[in-house]
């Protein structure tokens, strides 16, 4: 098939349709044309290191094109530059500052041109000025451009519901994020509530748009809809109406950021995220966005035009520089159009405080990413390598004297990233913070010029060689300032090296104590049970039991050194012991368990439970039917909030929110106890036989009535004392040493809520929705002492001082 020339309408299309034709009729070799142009260069393969710097041209079409140096250059030596560093030339610095899609061309050239104020010259030697020829220079480039839309990363919504369909009583945030919940899925969300009219709760919030199964919304009408639907058709949505609405989407961290930090300032520290987590100041703010939601946005942004920025060091002659940038451009981005221009802090009309006026001469470049031939720049560590030798290259051809550099040949700190600072002042250097502590101490190695050394194998043979070379630059130049310099490098790359092999000696050692202080753990889980209480335990548990402790003893006796297994043999001696005595202790309670059903010991009250059903029928019968469901109606949010504060010690929930629920449980048991006194509910009472807390309450309640009758005077000193008496008692339950004075803590928690736990909420109002419903155990079961568990400080201790061990290694380390 011929190609036509000019029969397409883009001009990259039809510059590339000629090459293809001119190929095909042999006037270009095929080489040129297939050889890969990662990142936007290219080598032709017969360009050696001798032609470095020459300008090579092909011919055969309508242009000229200039090869350009790729993964195959080698450039100077690494002797010849460290020769080059050691007598003051300075290392060439060229960054990527920024990508942006077509639209923000005319901004980025704004900049770089100072407002218009400044010329910049284009890819011809065309000299612009002006926002208007800017404008103009951007509408040639249209062509260029993908124009890809910014994805859809936050959006900003609003929910409006009846303030009625919150009860009072109810953990009300937690009610909110289940309704939040129910229509945005399992997304991130952060979210502030306020009652605006008279029985109107309006919620607003900001929302990571896509979830964790790759969903996204629009943050339009649209996905507005969506949510309605999805949340109209859940059983909360069925009973609490509310309409969801979007008001604005948005891409990026830096305005997630902006916007959640908005949402912080006008909620006066009541914004909270889907955890039930409160959000203060904007440093929160800042650090649940950057560490927490930036992962989860996946963010894409269209890449049309790229930022490069080109510096040298105060005091370069600022002419001969522009005309060094202007042949690196020319050289490696034939085929791009870009724009640039060179600020010298004595021409600059942007003043210091604004950014403007920097102590050293650099250049800003705005260059196409695609060509006119189609081809893309992907960028890479080997194609910066390539650029910054390529410039150094052309700054001596015009006097300057600049070198390449790597970072591993001076053990230099990795550079920090855009995202990762802030500035804070432009005054001469500018001064920047880091974004979070990590980013804080990156910034901070780098601008002290901490010595750091990558630990690929790749980069300790590269760092290897350059200590050598400088130390053969040192053995031949004894006593100049060259050698000066090049023993000092040398010394800073063997001490970086020693510090390097020290911390992997170290880091496998850790790793190694890590998995032995982890494995001693699960040991001391494994003997002391799951909930770390020894109770009783069945035969099947107790078989299960000990063949689990097994399986943890072969696997601690792997991972041991033969310096450890004294001390392996003696743990496990006291664990196979602990084994055996429960094995002993579970023989007698079966042997127990047999007299006991012989003898008939257990009462009706100590039977297994009944059917639910059944007990509620019996409750009812006794107490009646308005006293168990007034009593089952208060007994439903204590079990509540005892759940909530279960998953509080276990982690599942922040311990921010755990005041407010040991309020609302005092609350709610008080107003238990005040039915059972006050209303004189008897199923209140028989439940409180069980439940220790209630019965203190109810105690103290009946105290304080009979403390304020005033025909009961004689007996008021006698009162207080057991009042006082009481509330220690409280105190110590509460305590860690308190368990010892009466039933465990666990315990407790299980006998006090079993009735309330048993029965469902009913906070929905819709009775007939109860499944099951059950009676409360009357008694408590009582305690027995644990022979077993005198063992378990011994395994304890051993863990303690694994862990004690291990944190000397840490701080030896870090000295």
């Amino acid at each position: 098939m011929e190609f036509l020339p000019g029969a397409f309408e883009r001009e990259w299309e039809r510059q590339r349709a000629m090459m293809a034709h001119e190929m095909q009729m042999g006037q270009l070799e095929k080489i040129d044309w297939d050889e890969p142009r990662r990142g936007g260069v290219s080598r032709l393969p017969d360009q050696g290191p001798d032609s470095f710097g020459r300008v090579r041209r092909w011919h055969g079409g309508s242009r000229e094109c200039w090869p350009r140096y790729g993964a195959g250059f080698t450039g100077r030596s690494m002797r010849m530059r460290f020769t080059a560093l050691a007598r003051g030339s300075q290392p060439a610095v060229v960054k990527l500052a920024s990508y942006g899609g077509g639209a923000r061309a005319t901004a980025m050239m704004n900049y770089t041109s100072r407002g218009g104020e400044l010329a910049v010259e284009n890819e011809r030697g065309e000299r612009v000025v002006g926002r208007n020829a800017l404008s103009e220079q951007r509408s040639e480039w249209e062509h260029l451009f993908d124009n890809r839309t910014a994805s859809r990363d936050v959006g900003v919504f609003h929910v409006s519901l009846d303030t009625a369909a919150i009860r009072r009583g109810v953990d009300r945030g937690g009610r909110l994020r289940e309704i939040l919940r129910s229509g945005l899925g399992d997304r991130r969300f952060v979210y502030v509530a306020r009652e605006r009219a008279q029985g109107e709760l309006y919620v607003s919030g900001i929302v990571v748009l896509r979830d964790g199964d790759g969903e996204r919304l629009t943050g339009d009408w649209k996905a507005a809809e969506i949510v309605q639907q999805r949340y109209d058709g859940t059983d909360i949505g069925r009973d609490v109406e509310a309409r969801f609405r979007f008001h604005g989407y948005g891409n990026g961290v830096e305005w997630a950021t902006a916007r959640v930090r908005d949402l912080v300032a006008s909620a006066d520290g009541e914004v909270y995220d889907e955890t039930g987590r409160p959000i203060r100041g904007a440093g929160a703010a800042g650090d649940l966005v950057q560490k927490e939601w930036r992962k989860e946005l996946h963010s894409r942004k269209g890449r049309d035009v790229m930022h490069l920025i080109v510096s040298a060091r105060a005091g370069t002659d600022a002419p001969a520089f522009e005309r060094a940038v202007r042949e690196f451009l020319g050289q490696q981005f034939a085929g791009h159009r870009y724009v640039f221009a060179v600020h010298d802090p004595a021409l600059d009309p942007k003043e210091m405080a604004e950014g403007g006026k920097r102590p050293h001469v650099h250049a800003h470049a705005i260059v196409t990413v695609r060509s006119e031939t189609g081809e893309r720049i992907v960028t890479s560590p080997r194609l910066f390598r390539a650029w910054r030798s390529a410039m150094a290259e052309k700054a001596r051809e015009q006097g300057i004297d600049m070198e390449l550099t790597d970072r591993r040949e001076f053990a230099s700190a990795p550079a920090y990233t855009r995202s990762q600072v802030r500035p804070i002042s432009y005054r001469g250097r500018t001064k920047h913070e880091g974004t979070s502590h990590a980013a804080h101490n990156r910034y901070q190695a780098k601008r002290s010029n901490e010595a750091n050394l990558t630990i690929s194998d790749r980069s300790r043979q590269y760092t290897a060689r350059a200590a050598q070379a400088w130390s053969d630059l040192a053995n031949e130049e004894p006593g100049t300032r060259e050698g000066a310099f090049a023993m000092l490098q040398r010394a800073r790359l063997e001490a970086a090296t020693n510090i390097v092999q020290k911390d992997l000696f170290l880091t496998e050692n850790s790793q190694l104590s890590v998995k032995n202080t982890i494995n001693m753990v699960d040991l001391a889980k494994s003997v002391s049970g799951e909930d770390g209480q020894m109770r009783e335990m069945t035969r099947p548990e107790f078989e299960a039991y000990e063949k689990r402790v097994e399986a943890v003893l072969a696997s601690v006796e792997q991972t041991i050194n033969a310096s450890e297994r004294i001390e392996f043999n003696e743990v496990a001696a006291v664990v196979r012991e602990v084994v055996d005595i429960r094995r002993g202790y579970l023989d007698f309670t079966e042997r127990r368990a047999d007299l006991e059903a012989g003898q008939g010991w257990h009462d009706r009250q100590d039977d297994p439970p009944q059917n639910p059903n059944a007990q509620w029928d019996a409750a009812v019968a006794r107490f009646g039917l308005q006293a168990v469901e007034t009593a089952n109606e208060v007994l439903v949010e204590v079990s509540h909030y005892r759940e909530g504060l279960d998953q509080i010690e276990t982690g599942e929930l922040p311990q921010s929110s755990a005041a407010n629920s040991r309020a609302d449980l005092e609350r709610e048991i008080n107003r238990a106890a005040e039915m059972a006194v006050d209303g004189d509910n008897q199923y209140m009472r028989e439940i409180a036989k069980s439940d220790h807390e209630l019965q203190r309450a109810i105690e103290q309640i009946e105290q304080s009535r009979a403390k304020a009758r005033p025909d009961n005077t004689v007996g008021r000193i006698h009162w207080e004392s057991d009042l006082s008496d009481s509330h220690a008692s409280s105190q110590n339950d509460g305590a860690p040493g308190g368990r010892a004075q009466g039933v465990p803590e666990a315990e407790r928690h299980r006998d006090a809520g079993w009735a309330a736990r048993s029965m469902p909420r009913q906070e929905r109002g819709h009775p007939d929705e109860r499944a099951i419903k059950r009676k409360p155990v009357l008694d408590a079961e009582p305690t027995r002492s644990d022979p077993p568990q005198q063992h378990v400080p011994r395994l304890r201790q051993i863990e303690l001082e694994i862990k004690a061990s291990q944190n000397r290694d840490h701080r030896d380390r870090e000295r």
